[in-house]
C-alpha cells in the first residue's frame, strides 16, 4: 500500500499543476471556469496528464533512487547528526542486498517504496489515463468532473495552507 503521505504529496502536486494551468487560461481568456477547462482539454498540459506523465516522472524519480545504487557508498558508515542520513544508513546497513535492490527512496516525503508499491502507482496512473480519454462528447462530462475534482482538492488544500489567498477558479463557491 502506498503511504498516505506520498499519496497526498502526489495529489497536491498534480492538482496544483492542473489548477494553475486552468487559472491562467481563465485569466487570459476572461472566460468561465468551465470554458477554461474545456480550453484546457486542448492543451499540451492536458495531453501530458492524459498520458500519465506526472506519474511517469514521479515513478522514474523513484526508480532512480534505488538503494541498491548506494550499496558501496562511503556514506554508508560515515558519522553524521543528520536524521535523514541516519535513517538512510539504517536502511542500507539492515537490509539484505536483495531487499536493497527492491527499495526506493522518495526524497520529498522521506518514504521508502518497494517494487510492488511502484506497480501500484503504475496501476493508479493507468486508471487515470483510461478515465481521461475523451471520445467525441461521450465522456467529456466525466472528464470535466475529474478535472473539477482535482481543482476542488487544490482549493481545499489552499484554504488550509493559505486561508487569505484568492482562489481564481472559485470551485468551492460553485459547489457549495
Amino acid at each position: 500500500m502506498i503511504p498516505q503521505k506520498v499519496t497526498d504529496h502526489l495529489e497536491e502536486y498534480i492538482s496544483q499543476e492542473i489548477y494553475v494551468q486552468i487559472a491562467v487560461i481563465k485569466g487570459k481568456e476572461k472566460v468561465s471556469t468551465e470554458l477554461a477547462i474545456n480550453k484546457y482539454f486542448k492543451s499540451n498540459h492536458f495531453r501530458d496528464l492524459a498520458e500519465g506523465r506526472p506519474y511517469d516522472h514521479f515513478i522514474d524519480g523513484l526508480r532512480d533512487k534505488c538503494l541498491a545504487k548506494l550499496k558501496n557508498s562511503p556514506m554508508r558508515n560515515k558519522q553524521t547528526d543528520d536524521p535523514t542520513i541516519i535513517e538512510l544508513q539504517n536502511k542500507l546497513n539492515k537490509l539484505s542486498d536483495e531487499e536493497l535492490d527492491n527499495t526506493y527512496w522518495e526524497i520529498e516525503t522521506g518514504e521508502f517504496f518497494t517494487g510492488d508499491q511502484i506497480n501500484e502507482l503504475e496501476d493508479i496512473r493507468n486508471n487515470l489515463i483510461s478515465n481521461l480519454i475523451i471520445n467525441e462528447n461521450s465522456k467529456r462530462d466525466s472528464v470535466l468532473n475529474i478535472i473539477m475534482g482535482f481543482c476542488e482538492k487544490y482549493e481545499k488544500i489552499c484554504q488550509k495552507k493559505y486561508p487569505e489567498a484568492p482562489l481564481p477558479l472559485e470551485i468551492l463557491k460553485s459547489v457549495n
